[in-house]
């Protein structure tokens, strides 16, 4: 994890368990924005607002044109007025990696234009969140990455990282995942553990709901988002937890915690 100012090139791109970093070229703005409703009162010697519901929503991502068969942006994204698992990872001042700002959630996909003179563009704009995305009840899609795509052989004992409060929180979050590939038949468990301190492996345990659950070969590429009770306590410290079985022995996947404050 880093901290400090960045550039656009860090930035990677996961959509539906595929990654779009190599065709990607710009993606936003990645916006929160709280509708106000007035409610001055009489005696109140200015204006007053309360924040309403949030528009939520990842903005437009910009690509190369691509229709390679499987993963190309053009086979993956064609069709528009859909659900998709969007998530933004921005590294710093390097490529992403665990502890580092991401966003993400579901979002609806609203159109689909191919654009250009010369090189030929994609431009997929985003409307906000989908009416039936499972983490609705959250009204960010700002949090940590847990781990930056690349293969893994099994579980993780490494210690984690710091949340940026310092402090353990008391409203929950939503653990979100793409797995892009895997060697075998079996299957692959995305988790996340959590801590109070970050001395060693024995200090973590698993946080409760927070689980893909067991994710077969078949269905891979996958994604998902798995959103926990939003009264749920989270301690200070993240980690991302693999579990593999039945002759899986490499899963390659990237993995982020939104955090509530």
């Amino acid at each position: 994890m880093a901290t400090g100012r960045t550039v656009a090139r860090w930035t990677r791109v996961y959509v539906d368990g595929y990654d779009m970093s190599g065709v990607g070229r710009a993606i936003g703005p990645l916006d929160e924005v709280f509708d106000e409703e007035e409610t001055t009162a009489f005696l109140d010697t200015v204006k007053t607002y309360l924040p309403n519901t949030p528009n939520v929503t990842v903005g437009t991502l910009n690509a190369l044109f691509d229709n390679t068969v499987t993963t190309g942006i053009h086979t993956v994204m064609q069709s528009s007025g859909v659900k998709r698992t969007v998530l933004v990872a921005k590294g710093i001042r390097a490529a992403p990696a665990a502890g580092d700002p991401a966003f993400g959630g579901q979002f609806l996909q609203s159109a689909y234009h191919v654009v250009g003179e010369g090189g030929v563009f994609v431009n997929i704009p985003f409307s906000g969140w989908a009416q039936d995305a499972t983490h609705s009840r959250y009204p960010s899609a700002w949090g940590q990455l847990l781990h930056a795509l690349s293969a893994e052989t099994g579980a993780n004992a490494a210690v984690g990282f710091d949340d940026y409060t310092g402090a353990a929180t008391t409203k929950g979050g939503f653990l979100i995942y793409h797995i892009t590939a895997s060697n075998a038949a079996g299957t692959a468990t995305i988790s996340v553990d959590d801590s109070a301190t970050n001395l060693n492996d024995a200090a973590f345990a698993a946080l409760s709901g927070a689980t893909s659950g067991a994710i077969g070969f078949a269905s891979i590429p996958a994604h998902g988002i798995v959103a926990i009770a939003n009264t749920a306590t989270v301690r200070q410290y993240l980690r991302w937890q693999l579990a593999l079985a039945g002759g899986m022995t490499t899963c390659t996947f990237t993995a982020a915690f939104m955090r509530a404050y």
